[in-house]
């Protein structure tokens, strides 16, 4: 199916119709052709091809380009779509890792080959100068680029289709730490005592599943007292500025998903509104006039972890940890997506929800005890006459 912006169409006799623009008038007017196919892909196949050959002998008025050009400009077509974060991460993969080794190849000469060879050695040996292996998921990254700047180039008509497969590393699911209910209480109760305002966030982020940047970017007048709600609009997160100085911004949760309204119970909230007593900053989680930085809270969460005697653990094991209690305590799936801001439940399931050993031991005996009453009761229906 024709996507908009391609101008490629059906045409009444059955056969499809891609038009492109051949040249300029005087009056500085396009000035179209056409080429058929009998399927879509076909007529689009050969519209990039003329549009290629263009290019290539000079009608288009450009020389075959480098991937380094075709990544730089893809990036700022693409500006507008990102969050400064993101744009700031994609910008220095870009600069870090692929334009080194392959942006000086002329982009329609890129092939599978070269591109895969390129990211199983990201994933085996990391940059060349630091020889340190790659995260899957960040060479995944490498890819994801890789591909949308190919069909950017292939858009503009600055090479032919690319139809074979870039190949991902599987994604490696990460063991998670989290709390047991022993370390819970420990951590709850020593925030409780020492309520400072890194503590008041500990136990915040324990209360209702937070990521850590949100709980940096919490103010106070994101909390409904009336109504014992929470509303997470924000998040905090790091980027490059032009300077290439890195600064903390706040700016919009990570998807749509994660505007959320999340109900407070009534323990969390009476704390809440005693921190707010004596509270002199207008976020939730800081000292000063301005929001303390995800780095600085992690630090101090891990200090409180220490104070406490608990396990040491990531600042995301909390978001772990409150989604397994939830779990536990019977919360019904699509609450728990919503509350932790998931686009479906699926990403709940299979991410957030982790089965103690305690709670699969005690499923493993509730199933045994199960068949012996079925036997029991077997033996018991036999012998009555």
């Amino acid at each position: 199916m024709s996507k908009r912006g391609e101008n490629i169409r059906k045409r009444k006799d059955g056969r499809w119709e891609a038009r492109y623009i051949a040249d300029r008038n005087m009056d500085n007017k396009a000035v179209y052709r056409s080429v058929y196919g009998k399927t879509y892909a076909e007529a689009k196949e050969k519209m990039q091809k003329e549009k290629f050959c263009m290019r290539k002998e000079g009608h288009g008025k450009q020389e075959a380009v480098s991937f380094c050009t075709v990544l730089g400009n893809w990036l700022t077509n693409n500006k507008i779509r990102y969050k400064p974060s993101t744009y700031t991460k994609y910008k220095y993969i870009i600069e870090k890792h692929i334009v080194p080794e392959l942006g000086s190849r002329k982009v329609a000469t890129l092939n599978a080959v070269t591109i895969n060879s390129f990211l199983d050695r990201k994933l085996k040996n990391g940059d060349l100068r630091d020889q340190k292996p790659l995260s899957s998921s960040y060479v995944r990254t490498m890819a994801l680029i890789i591909r949308s700047a190919l069909n950017y180039a292939i858009s503009e008509g600055m090479c032919l289709s690319f139809r074979a497969e870039i190949h991902k590393p599987a994604a490696k699911k990460a063991a998670v730490c989290t709390l047991n209910h022993k370390d819970f209480d420990d951590l709850s109760t020593y925030c409780m005592e020492h309520l400072t305002s890194t503590n008041i966030g500990i136990l915040v982020s324990l209360n209702t599943g937070l990521r850590i940047g949100e709980i940096c970017a919490l103010r106070w007048s994101d909390i409904d007292i009336p109504d014992h709600l929470l509303y997470v609009n924000n998040t905090i997160s790091r980027f490059q500025d032009e300077a290439n100085k890195c600064r903390w911004v706040i700016e919009s949760p990570k998807t749509m998903s994660s505007f959320r309204v999340i109900p407070i119970s009534e323990k969390l909230m009476a704390t809440l509104l005693h921190v707010r007593t004596f509270s002199r900053s207008e976020y939730v989680a800081s000292e000063k006039d301005g929001f303390v930085n995800p780095r600085t809270f992690e630090y101090r969460f891990h200090k409180a972890l220490h104070a406490c005697k608990v396990p040491d653990i990531n600042f995301h094991g909390l978001r772990h940890t409150f989604a397994t209690r939830c779990v536990e305590g019977g919360m019904d799936i699509k609450t728990l997506s919503e509350i932790l801001g998931h686009s479906n439940v699926s990403i709940t399931l299979n991410t957030y929800v982790h089965s103690s050993l305690e709670r699969k031991k005690a499923q493993i005996e509730k199933v045994e005890k199960f068949f012996e009453e079925g036997q029991d009761q077997s033996r018991s229906e036999k012998a009555c006459p």
